[in-house]
């Protein structure tokens, strides 16, 4: 399988990325924990949006948000997209990316979606939301760079030459864009 971008497109892809990481350890270096796990969540998104976007148009109930080429699922769906083909032992996947990761990520998720809503709560407002984010930037910073690292082992298998990428009905049944599946139904 060829890659869909140019090979300068991807390196500038790079350097933008190596931007961003920077910007992540500058931001946890001067204890700007807030702006650092925004970073991370973006960094996290754009990862889980780019892995999607190599197998999703494979899915029978890729629409809507889903076959945009915009970057619009929430990263909820996105990791839970890729948990389901970790289940199903798909190679590229399963050979990239660890239950532990996955398990970890929707963790710091929740954690931080929690953290950033109730910041501007009347009943919160007071306490101090430092150390919070310190944490949360602190494990946020890891996970960007293991998943990094997964979506490297990722790509390079789903680019061999011989490798052939199989989407499982049973994870096309399970997907969010399903209406009948239970994550669909659950998204209405």
């Amino acid at each position: 399988m060829d890659s869909t971008e140019d090979i300068e497109t991807r390196l500038e892809m790079r350097d933008m990325h190596e931007f961003f990481l920077d910007k992540i350890r500058g931001a946890i270096n001067q204890s700007n924990y807030f702006e650092a796990a925004w970073l991370e969540y973006a960094c996290l998104e754009n990862r889980y949006y780019r892995v999607l976007g190599k197998y999703k148009k494979n899915c029978k109930y890729c629409k809507g948000k889903c076959k945009s080429n915009k970057n619009e699922l929430a990263l909820r769906t996105k990791i839970r997209c890729v948990q389901r083909l970790l289940d199903a032992d798909i190679e590229c996947v399963s050979m990239s990316f660890s239950q532990e990761l996955i398990t970890n990520t929707l963790s710091w998720v929740k954690k931080r979606n929690n953290l950033m809503h109730s910041l501007l709560a009347i009943e919160t407002y007071q306490d101090s939301f430092d150390h919070a984010f310190q944490e949360l930037a602190s494990k946020g910073n890891e996970l960007v760079i293991q998943t990094y690292d997964a979506c490297t082992k990722f790509r390079a298998i789903y680019y061999q030459d011989d490798y052939v990428f199989n989407f499982p009905e049973e994870c096309m049944e399970r997907c969010a864009c399903n209406a009948q599946s239970k994550e669909g139904a659950a998204k209405r």
